[in-house]
C-alpha cells in the first residue's frame, strides 16, 4: 500500500477522511496534541517535522493541519502566520524532500467579498482577515513551489463546511445548539450569503483529487460557488443542506452514532 500522510489528522475533516484513505493507504498521522486513532501517528508541530522523521516513501500529502478560527487568528496574528503559513512551507520542504504529491487546504475567505457570483477560482482574491491572508500567502508559496521544483500541489479552497465533529466556532453549530437548548435562533448578520457543504461530498472530493493530482491546481469545493473545475474530474455534491442538517442534529442528540 502507498503511504499518505495526514496533518491535522485528528481534527474535524481528518476524523472524516482517515478511515477513507485506510482503504487504499498507509495512513501517517502527524498532529502535536494528543490522539487514539488505529494509525501510525508522529506526534509533532508541523513548524517542526523534518524528512528525516519518515524514512519510508511518501506518496502523498494532505496538509490538513492549520488554526482555522478566524477570531483566534485576528487576535494571535503571529501564531496564526508561523502555523498557516512557515508551516505549510515546511509541508512543502517535506514535499519537495520525498517527491510527494500533495493536497493543501485553504479557503473561500481569500476571494473576501466577492464582486460577483458565483465565484470562481481565477476571480480576484482580496482577503479581509488575518486568517484569510495567510491562507492566501500559503497559496502562493505553494504555487511557487510547484512552478519552481515541478511538485504536483493541488489546492482545494473549502467552503463552508460542516458535519459531525465539526469545529465548534461554526455557525452551524451555533444554530444547532440554540434549538437543542432553547427552541430559538438568534442570529449576527442575517443577510449574509453562505455557501454550506457537507463533510461527506468533500472527503469525495479529496479522494477525486488524489486520482487525478498532477502539476499545479486549484479548485473551489463548495455549492454556490462555481465547481466546475472539479465537476469536471467527475465530483459532485450529493448531501443538500436541508438532508445535511438533519445529519447533524441526529449526531448531536446522539453523538455516539458513526457519521
Amino acid at each position: 500500500m502507498k503511504n499518505i500522510i495526514v496533518t491535522g489528522h485528528d481534527g474535524f475533516l481528518g476524523s472524516h477522511l482517515v478511515p477513507e484513505l485506510q482503504k487504499k493507504f498507509n495512513v501517517i498521522g502527524v498532529s502535536k496534541t494528543s490522539h487514539n486513532q488505529k494509525i501510525t501517528q508522529l506526534k509533532k508541530d508541523i513548524c517542526k517535522i523534518s524528512y528525516l522523521d519518515f524514512p519510508e516513501k511518501i506518496n502523498y500529502i494532505i496538509h490538513l493541519a492549520a488554526i482555522t478560527d478566524p477570531i483566534y487568528c485576528q487576535k494571535n496574528p503571529k501564531e496564526c502566520f508561523n502555523v498557516n503559513v512557515n508551516g505549510t512551507q515546511n509541508i512543502l520542504e517535506l514535499a519537495r524532500r520525498k517527491d510527494s504529491k500533495i493536497i493543501f487546504f485553504s479557503t473561500s475567505h481569500v476571494y473576501g467579498i466577492p464582486k460577483k457570483l458565483p465565484v470562481k477560482e481565477e476571480d480576484p482574491k482580496h482577503p479581509t482577515s488575518i486568517y484569510s491572508g495567510c491562507k492566501l500567502a500559503a497559496e502562493i508559496i505553494c504555487e511557487s513551489y510547484s512552478r519552481t521544483y515541478g511538485l504536483d500541489v493541488s489546492i482545494v479552497r473549502l467552503f463552508s463546511v460542516y458535519g459531525p465533529n465539526s469545529s465548534s466556532h461554526l455557525v452551524v453549530n451555533s444554530i444547532i445548539n440554540q434549538l437543542l437548548k432553547n427552541k430559538v435562533i438568534q442570529l449576527g448578520n442575517i443577510n449574509s450569503r453562505r455557501d454550506f457543504i457537507y463533510v461527506t461530498d468533500v472527503i469525495q472530493a479529496i479522494k477525486i483529487i488524489l486520482k487525478t493530482i498532477h502539476g499545479f491546481n486549484d479548485y473551489n469545493v463548495g455549492t454556490v460557488c462555481d465547481p466546475t473545475k472539479i465537476q469536471n474530474l467527475g465530483w459532485k455534491s450529493k448531501i443538500g443542506i436541508s438532508v445535511g442538517l438533519q445529519k447533524m442534529l441526529e449526531w448531536y442528540r446522539n453523538p455516539t452514532n458513526t457519521y
